[in-house]
């Protein structure tokens, strides 16, 4: 499964990380859907990668549903699926996320990729190939007290999903994993430029900005990938040591 040529959708694609991705795997020779909640955002990225492109609402099933469907006609077939599409936890005391917070937190973060994940299954099953990546955080594999208890829980959820379904679908050609991504500075609430310069102090390797993340994507769909199913591939620049 070399890079060049492969149809591919790509969620999350109207900025940071997925956008970072899309413009990657659009230089490798890759014909790709671009797909996100920011429709109009997605479809000026698209234009410009002569990509393909449609809306997707992750945290609605009908939504991840219609997308695949799309992106499956446009296409005419799929060869991989890059779960970016999320949203920040906010900040949050323990004691004081609501109850709306932490289910609008777990629908998007935890179930959206699974939505579009499980929609796209079945044509990877009659294909007898396939390549899911899911994105996951640091905050999937570290605590840290000032993330909200919801945002710690979906992340570390997407991994435990990642082992899960690539158990159960290795035997269907398909192979699934996750990436862990550090603190990249870019992507959702940028990280205002002193914060960046204290971890930059701290931190040899420094935050990196999305494009580790899309290297680490590419990695994933090429032929470097074929042996490698189920991991959470630790792209954090040292934080994470494991």
């Amino acid at each position: 499964m070399a890079l060049e040529g492969l149809h591919i959708i790509v969620t999350g694609a109207a900025q940071g990380i997925g956008e970072r991705t899309a413009r990657t795997l659009a230089q490798k020779g890759c014909s790709l859907y671009l797909t996100d909640i920011q429709d109009g955002k997605v479809a000026g990225v698209a234009t410009e990668l002569a990509a393909q492109h449609g809306p997707v609402d992750i945290g609605q099933p009908d939504s991840a549903d219609a997308m695949v469907a799309d992106a499956i006609e446009k296409l005419g077939h799929i060869d991989a699926l890059v779960n970016i599409a999320g949203i920040d936890g906010p900040d949050d005391d323990a004691l004081e996320e609501t109850e709306e917070h932490w289910r609008r937190i777990i629908d998007i973060d935890l179930s959206g990729p699974w939505w579009v994940t499980r929609a796209m299954l079945p044509h990877m099953i009659e294909r007898g190939s396939g390549r899911v990546v899911i994105t996951s955080s640091i905050a999937g594999t570290m605590g840290f007290e000032e993330f909200s208890p919801s945002y710690h829980a979906a992340k570390a959820g997407l991994i435990g999903l990642t082992k899960g379904l690539s158990a159960r679908f290795e035997k269907d050609g398909i192979l699934i994993n996750a990436i862990v991504p550090g603190y990249i500075g870019t992507t959702g609430n940028p990280m205002p430029q002193s914060e960046i310069d204290a971890y930059n102090a701290d931190h040899a390797l420094g935050t990196g900005g999305a494009q580790p993340v899309a290297d680490a994507v590419c990695y994933l769909l090429d032929d470097s990938g074929r042996w490698i199913s189920g991991t959470a591939m630790n792209v954090t620049g040292g934080l994470w040591r494991r």
